[in-house]
């Protein structure tokens, strides 16, 4: 029961944050998809899966990053980070929540057709996990299909994002430290 509980609070957590502007950062759109893309090509190279799994995974990654841009809305601060940056927010809506749910119910439909057995209540926790706390995707296990197919859409988002507005890219990038002389 107290799982349960748990779970609706996380739950209520992300729903929350997905409708409300929020200031989009690095870690959140560069490093965590990067490591993402990293950790499933490496599992990838450890144990070829067959093709088409392999690019239907990344086709669904690819249309659900597209998908979660249709209603992204992005705001232009005005104003700069410490790091000089401009400051960009972004309101995710309720097709980055279905685009949350396709990716759910992907791996959990490839986790059961691959013979595994699942808990989804524990998945579903683990998926809040990495939602709620970035960091935490740095040490939770997934399997392949889900890091590829996050990898992809994020990509996907990031780089559609990008066009929708360029000031994006400027609000995400790395800043050289400049010397004092």
């Amino acid at each position: 029961m107290s799982q349960i509980i748990l779970l609706a609070v996380g739950l209520l957590f992300f729903t929350r944050n997905v409708f409300r502007y929020e200031k989009i950062s690095r870690l959140e759109m560069v490093v965590v998809p990067a490591y993402t893309l990293i950790v499933g090509c490496i599992m990838i190279m450890n144990h070829p899966p067959v093709l088409l799994p392999l690019v239907s995974t990344a086709a669904v990654g690819a249309l659900v990053g597209w998908f979660q841009t249709t209603g992204l809305q992005l705001q232009v601060m005005g104003k700069q980070d410490e790091h000089q940056r401009p400051i960009v927010k972004a309101r995710r809506n309720w097709q980055y929540l279905l685009g949350w749910v396709v990716i759910f119910a992907y791996g959990i439909l490839f986790a059961w057709w691959s013979g595994e057995r699942v808990n989804i209540m524990n998945e579903l926790g683990s998926e809040l996990v990495k939602d709620l706390f970035v960091f935490s995707s740095f040490s939770q296990a997934a399997s392949w299909n889900i890091m590829l197919q996050s990898a992809v859409a994020s990509i996907v988002y990031i780089q559609l994002a990008i066009r929708k507005e360029p000031r994006v890219r400027a609000a995400i990038a790395h800043q050289e430290k400049t010397k004092s002389n």
